[in-house]
């Protein structure tokens, strides 16, 4: 007998969630609605958008990169140093990519060797990988920060062109989440992304180089830091070693709220679109409704929270692992016969 409940439908609960928001902020502050407003979300999930296509890849496998954010902060930085300071031409700009290609690989790099290949958790090296990186940043710039000056180069037409009127972010966006949906759903990596993640032991017995996949993984999440870093330098005209700061935050709450499972196997790219919505969402009413910023962390905090049980609960249920209370009437009648 097919489930009459609508909301049983995962989209169903999303939609929901997203209408309760839009609710609030109806009756919290219309300049919500406003278009400004809106563009400003709009621009906003896309940062968060590229960077979740990336931490959907390491999750699935059972990782986790905390250190998305000083990625993003690391590359730009090397990306705009080269470029200011090699006459700011197109070409200076491309070198400066390069080299904060590079930066994100080696990155990657490091993070999957040391969770594939010396066990360490995920959690604390990402953790101690950002640290050294804020620093780094910071010791290039020694302390201050970098403009981007030149406002008719590439560089600048990043995040401030359009396509078809459509801002260049949200462009970058859409290919980026396209090219990783497609490679989740239609590529051997893909599937066996979600069989490492899904068991481990199982997918190294069929013959699947697990600590591969993993490390391949950590490299592609560095890579979106990297070009959502970017992207946000050159939507700010500036960057400095706090760029990006607490987006690990974001994206976290973005994937937990989208789907994805943080023991690894489960999540696809439709629940990572929807949680950067989301996520730039909630960051948005948290402005608008003048919420005190010492507080805003403990909202994405009991957002997070609430989603992951909220997901746990879902998982269980789908997998028939949560019963019914039996009703005390029937417990009578079969204690009478």
């Amino acid at each position: 007998m097919k489930n009459k409940n609508v909301f049983a439908n995962v989209w169903a609960q999303r939609g929901l969630i997203l209408a309760v928001l839009l609710l609030i902020m109806l009756i919290g502050n219309r300049s919500f609605f406003s278009l400004g407003n809106l563009r400003t979300i709009l621009m906003s999930i896309a940062i968060y958008g590229i960077m979740c296509c990336g931490m959907l890849l390491a999750m699935l496998t059972g990782g986790i990169d905390l250190a998305m954010g000083s990625t993003a902060a690391f590359t730009s930085v090397i990306c705009l140093w080269y470029y200011n300071s090699h006459g700011m031409t197109d070409s200076a700009f491309v070198v400066g990519l390069v080299l904060a290609v590079l930066a994100a690989i080696a990155v990657g790099i490091l993070h999957g060797v040391c969770d594939a290949y010396l066990m360490l958790p995920s959690f604390v090296v990402t953790l101690a990988t950002g640290k050294l990186l804020y620093g780094l940043a910071s010791a290039i710039l020694k302390g201050s920060f970098i403009h981007l000056t030149n406002t008719e180069g590439f560089f600048y037409r990043i995040a401030n062109s359009k396509l078809f009127s459509i801002p260049m972010p949200i462009i970058i966006f859409i290919v980026v989440a396209v090219i990783v949906g497609l490679i989740l759903a239609f590529t051997v990596f893909g599937r066996r992304v979600y069989a490492v993640g899904a068991n481990r032991a199982a997918a190294e017995l069929v013959g699947i180089n697990s600590r591969v996949f993993r490390v391949g993984c950590y490299v592609i999440c560095s890579l979106t830091a990297c070009v959502g870093g970017i992207v946000l330098t050159s939507m700010n005209y500036v960057t400095s070693a706090t760029t990006a700061q607490g987006y690990e935050m974001m994206i976290m709450l973005a994937l937990v709220v989208g789907g994805a499972d943080i023991m690894g196997g489960y999540g696809d790219i439709a629940g990572a679109v929807f949680g950067a919505l989301l996520a730039g969402i909630v960051e948005n009413m948290i402005v608008m409704l003048n919420i005190n910023t010492n507080y805003s962390q403990a909202v994405q905090g009991i957002i997070i929270v609430l989603a992951v049980a909220f997901n746990v609960y879902n998982n269980r249920t789908s997998a028939g692992l949560t019963k019914p209370r039996k009703k005390k009437a029937g417990l009578t009648a079969r204690k009478e016969v």
